[in-house]
């Protein structure tokens, strides 16, 4: 194997370790040139099972569905959500809202590893995330009745 292709290789199985044992806390939203911190106290994250499960919550709903790993980050699929309204004004909410909700049916989203950090990119938002915890599975639905 030429040395670049090893190099990407080995780089995309750390990505891939990384997603499939952890959920982790988004600390940071960029979108349209301006970053917001994502304070703490906001449930904000992105989870990921070894059996292919992909959760994403972002204080107010919780979206779940599949996901496979691509050679520069992943793919989602099958996609549901809790659909519950929110009419306030909090600009980490309202940005969390948007990046979530941009990981839609099909959406290819990049990642890169730096240390225990991850940055995910998709569509124009780009989130910071970093290690939340070890998370055995992500629930298969996002409260759909199944």
């Amino acid at each position: 194997m030429p040395m670049g292709h090893r190099v990407r290789f080995l780089a995309l199985a750390a990505v891939c370790i990384f997603l499939t044992s952890l959920a982790l806390q988004v600390v940071a939203i960029s979108h349209n040139g301006k970053v917001t911190s994502i304070p703490a106290r906001l449930q904000v994250a992105l989870r990921f099972s070894p059996g292919g499960q992909f959760g994403a919550e972002n204080n107010v709903n919780f979206h779940s569905g599949t996901y496979r790993t691509t050679s520069d980050g992943f793919t989602t699929s099958a996609l549901a959500s809790t659909a519950v309204g929110y009419a306030g004004h909090d600009p980490a909410v309202l940005v969390a809202i948007g990046a979530i909700g941009s990981f839609d049916h099909g959406v290819h989203a990049t990642v890169m590893l730096t240390g225990d950090r991850l940055v995910v990119g998709v569509d124009s938002y780009t989130l910071n995330c970093q290690r939340r915890g070890r998370r055995a599975d992500v629930p298969a639905s996002a409260g759909m009745g199944e």
